[in-house]
């Protein structure tokens, strides 16, 4: 009787662990209803300095303050959506109120959410604010 409980409890581990590895992506929500993928492959959370850490092998996939993460789940979406309109116009934006903004999510080309609050490198960057999303060059 033992070794039929213990059997069908590891059978149930293994298919948990097994249905893990069936997804590509774990996918976060922040607070302000941002979302950030981040590949499954090889995937290691860690916890520090109230963060999450997500890695993969030696590189660093995101850091996400604790406070701001409002979900996450595995998924074979990564979220990303098509661009259905282009604007033309062009404007200046003061680039500091816009990363201190709390309802602010800040990705480089790569997809990865920036630091809230951190000075960005030259580049260019996915601006998501409330209803809006805008591509940003810092030069």
């Amino acid at each position: 009787m033992k070794k039929t409980i213990i059997l069908t409890l590891l059978c149930i581990v293994s298919s948990i662990s097994m249905r893990a590895a069936d997804y590509q992506y774990l996918v976060f929500t922040m607070n302000n209803g941002s979302t950030l993928a981040v590949t499954a492959t090889d995937l290691t959370i860690s916890f520090a300095n109230d963060n999450l850490i997500a890695t993969s092998g030696n590189e660093t996939l995101a850091t996400l303050p604790l406070a701001t993460l409002a979900s996450m789940e595995f998924s074979n979406d990564n979220g990303t959506t098509a661009i259905n309109v282009v604007s033309t116009d062009r404007a200046v934006i003061d680039v500091n109120s816009i990363i201190t903004d709390a309802n602010t999510a800040i990705y480089d080309m790569q997809g990865r959410m920036m630091p809230q609050g951190s000075a960005l490198p030259k580049g260019t960057y996915i601006v998501k604010n409330n209803n809006r999303t805008i591509k940003v060059n810092i030069r």
